[in-house]
């Protein structure tokens, strides 16, 4: 059986970290998980940091914000970081995206695990 849970939400970094129109990257260790945050028209988007071109994975929080669109550096494809989508390829798959917030002075996220079985992940 898959299923997904819900964890709670984790601190990733402080808030004045990452100032409108910019994106950082995160690693989350326990889950070997790299997901950027950006923020863009005063509101917080967290999504998958690798792109999903065909080939070589690119981190994407290298690539141009414009709005709510992040091109992939390395090939060019653009992101709805509001939704994962695809804009505009080669990438044929969306960025999976997480909920974030900000409070008391820290970004925070929370992850949605796939889990197989009886395992369960927070």
């Amino acid at each position: 059986m898959t299923g997904l849970t819900t964890g709670a939400f984790r601190t990733a970094g402080p808030d004045h970290a990452i100032p409108d129109g910019f994106v950082v990257p995160f690693y989350l260790h326990d889950l070997k998980l790299r997901i950027s945050v950006a923020r863009a028209g005063g509101h917080l988007y967290a999504f998958d940091d690798l792109c999903t071109c065909p080939g070589t994975s690119c981190p994407v929080f290298g690539g141009l914000l414009t709005g709510t669109t992040i091109m992939c550096q390395c090939h060019g494809s653009e992101f709805d970081i509001t939704t994962g989508a695809v804009v505009s390829g080669p990438a044929v798959r969306p960025l999976s995206v997480y909920d974030v917030q900000a409070a008391g002075g820290s970004i925070s996220i929370r992850i949605r695990i796939r889990i197989r079985g009886n395992r369960t992940a927070q």
